[in-house]
C-alpha cells in the first residue's frame, strides 16, 4: 500500500490540484507536505504510510487520500482492499461529477463552488475563493459550511441575530434530510457525532428534528477591500442530491456586480477552478 501511494503521488502533476510547479520544484508529481495538506492528514503520518510503518489507516483517511491522489473510483475501492476494507455498496456519492467540474471553472463571472454531503468544500473558481478568502489558508475542518456557521467561526458573511437563527436551522434541517436518505452513510454519522460534541447551539436544533432544504439565500457580504456585496446565493443538485453546486450571483448594474468584476479581474488571472478532498 505504502509503494501504491508513493506511485501515485508521483504521477500528479501539481497544476492539476491547483499548485504552481516552480522552476526549482525537484520532484515529480506532488511532494509529501503537498498530499498530506490536501487530504488534511499530517506530513509525518504520510511518511510512515508509504514506509509502512502505520498501523491500518481509517476508511475515512484513505478516501481523502484517495481524492488528494485524483484516482478513479476503481483505484479507489483497490486501496480500501489492501487495507483490508471492502468498498462500500450503496452510499451515497462520494465523487464529484466532471460535469460541476466544468461549471464551476466556466463560470467565471459568478462565484461558485461545489459542496459534498456533509456540506465539505471541495471544489471552487477563482473568484470564490477572492469573495470569501482562499479556503487553503484554512484547516480541512474549517472550510465545512456547517462546522463554521455551528461552531463560531468567523465569517464575511453578515445576518441579523434572527437571520443567523433561521440560517442554522436550515442547514441543519438539510442535514437531517440527507441522513434520512443516507442512514448507513458513515460519513453522515460521524459527522453528526463530530459536531454534536463540538456545538451545543447544533445539538439544540438537532433535537428539534427540523427537516429542511437547503436551496437559496439572499447574502450580505462585508470584503476587505470590496466592501459590501449583495449576492444571491442558489443551491442546486449536482450528481443527485449529495453534491451540491453553489452560484452566487449579482443583481444586473448593480454596485456589488461592478465590484465583482473588479474582484474577478485579479482572480481569473491567478488560476483555474481548485478541486479537493472533503
Amino acid at each position: 500500500m505504502g509503494a501504491l501511494l508513493r506511485r501515485w503521488r508521483e504521477r500528479v502533476p501539481p497544476e492539476q490540484v491547483g499548485l504552481v510547479a516552480g522552476p526549482g520544484r525537484r520532484v515529480s508529481g506532488l511532494r509529501r507536505q503537498e498530499v498530506a495538506r490536501l487530504a488534511g492528514v499530517s506530513a509525518d503520518y504520510l511518511v510512515q504510510l508509504e514506509q509502512g510503518r502505520s498501523g491500518v489507516p481509517s476508511v475515512q483517511v484513505l478516501t481523502a487520500l484517495a481524492r488528494a491522489l485524483r484516482v478513479s473510483p476503481l483505484e479507489r475501492d483497490h486501496l480500501l482492499r489492501l487495507a483490508g476494507y471492502r468498498p462500500p455498496a450503496e452510499r451515497a456519492t462520494t465523487e464529484t461529477p466532471a460535469d460541476a467540474l466544468r461549471l464551476v471553472d466556466q463560470l467565471d463571472a459568478n462565484p461558485a463552488a461545489v459542496y459534498d454531503i456533509c456540506w465539505n468544500l471541495v471544489a471552487w473558481n477563482p473568484l470564490w475563493a477572492a469573495v470569501y478568502g482562499d479556503p487553503l489558508s484554512r484547516p480541512v475542518r474549517e472550510r465545512n459550511m456547517m462546522w463554521r456557521f455551528l461552531t463560531g467561526l468567523p465569517s464575511r458573511v453578515q445576518r441579523s441575530a434572527a437571520e443567523e437563527r433561521e440560517f442554522q436551522q436550515m442547514l441543519v434541517g438539510d442535514l437531517r434530510a440527507r441522513l434520512g436518505q443516507h442512514s448507513h452513510d458513515d460519513r453522515l454519522t460521524d459527522f453528526v457525532a463530530g459536531l454534536s460534541a463540538a456545538s451545543g447551539r447544533f445539538r439544540g436544533i438537532w433535537a428539534a428534528h427540523r427537516v429542511d432544504e437547503y436551496r437559496h439565500e439572499a447574502k450580505t457580504i462585508a470584503h476587505p477591500e470590496a466592501g459590501t456585496l449583495r449576492l444571491d446565493c442558489d443551491v442546486l443538485p449536482a450528481g443527485g442530491d449529495d453534491i451540491r453546486l453553489v452560484v452566487q450571483t449579482a443583481r444586473r448594474r448593480s454596485e456589488t456586480a461592478d465590484r465583482l468584476d473588479q474582484l474577478r479581474a485579479v482572480a481569473v488571472g491567478e488560476g483555474a477552478a481548485v478541486e479537493l478532498p472533503a
